[in-house]
């Protein structure tokens, strides 16, 4: 009969396993470690060191492309469009784009966005390296309150000058004139067309010009303003054909010169409404007020960086 004794193991011939850790062990936790620091990177890259994503509004967004396009600032790129989508009522084009960290102050109230195209005007280019380098967003920075919502403008906005003199001349036909021709005073460029369009009732055009602070005291009450583009002609029996011109750009963009009599009258104001004559009198070109200006010293250039940016 057996007498082993049930629930009992013998143990004693089995052998004992000795467990020892080799020296390579701790390099299996590199891989999840390093998982873990990409991980840590990614999350620094796309949410900490970049800047906010914001949304602008465009009624054309033609030309920008997903992950391609860029959001410029001075010549230096600040930000890139990520996505683009057409709302539902078909009106605008949402265009979402990520700035970089050191923009983010860009996500402003005010700030104000424009696509930069390739565009050929009679006399001028502009956007030329948009044919290399494709179009881009340019931002023109404000100061008001954070926000990450914008409504994009059709064209590049009309650049703000402090002091300039805005003033109002009234033609029966614009002619040549465009936005951005001169405005000269004794063939001097001292402003400049800002916009044009037809009057209330329609029966004539009226261009919001732009004079320089500097020279804004040259425009008085009685100032005489006529349209300088083309060519003047003058032909006669002794002296031949005389041909001039006020400026070589004049003859393809247009112009306009103004001049005031020798006794003139209070300074213009802005928005002071002036007519806008097809040819001047003889008279006009032969004025010569004197009228003391401030203008600004000629600034000189400099290798020397800023002290702010010196280290």
């Amino acid at each position: 009969m057996n007498n082993r004794t049930h629930g009992t193991k013998d143990t004693g011939s089995l052998p004992s396993a000795t467990i020892e850790k080799g020296h390579r062990t701790w390099m299996l936790w590199l891989i999840p470690l390093a998982a873990a620091a990409l991980c840590v990177w990614f999350v620094y890259r796309d949410y900490v060191a970049t800047g906010p994503m914001i949304s602008i509004y465009f009624r054309d967004a033609g030309g920008v492309q997903e992950k391609n396009t860029s959001v410029t600032y001075r010549g230096a790129q600040v930000g890139q469009v990520k996505t683009i989508r057409l709302q539902t009522d078909n009106q605008y084009v949402k265009v979402q784009a990520r700035l970089a960290g050191s923009a983010k102050n860009l996500a402003r109230t005010g700030s104000v966005f424009w696509i930069v195209r390739p565009q050929l005007k009679v006399g001028a280019i502009s956007g030329l390296g948009t044919i290399v380098s494709g179009v881009y967003i340019a931002v023109q920075p404000g100061d008001g309150p954070p926000t990450n919502s914008f409504m994009g403008l059709d064209k590049e906005p009309i650049t703000q000058e402090p002091g300039a003199l805005h003033v109002v001349l009234v033609t029966p036909e614009l002619g040549s004139l465009q936005e951005q021709s001169p405005v000269f005073y004794r063939g001097i460029q001292v402003g400049e067309v800002l916009y044009y369009q037809l009057s209330s009732e329609s029966s004539n055009v009226t261009i919001h010009a732009r004079i320089l602070k500097e020279y804004a005291p040259l425009v008085r009450l009685d100032t005489k303003f006529w349209n300088a583009g083309g060519l003047d002609i003058h032909a006669g029996l002794f002296r031949g054909i005389d041909i001039t011109a006020e400026s070589p750009k004049t003859i393809i963009t247009g112009g306009i010169a103004f001049a005031t009599p020798v006794d003139y009258q209070a300074q213009a104001t802005n928005g002071a409404v002036f007519a806008l004559v097809e040819k001047p009198e003889e008279k006009w070109k032969a004025w010569t007020p004197v009228i003391k200006l401030d203008l600004p010293k000629k600034a000189t250039q400099t290798n020397t960086p800023p002290e702010v940016y010196v280290k």
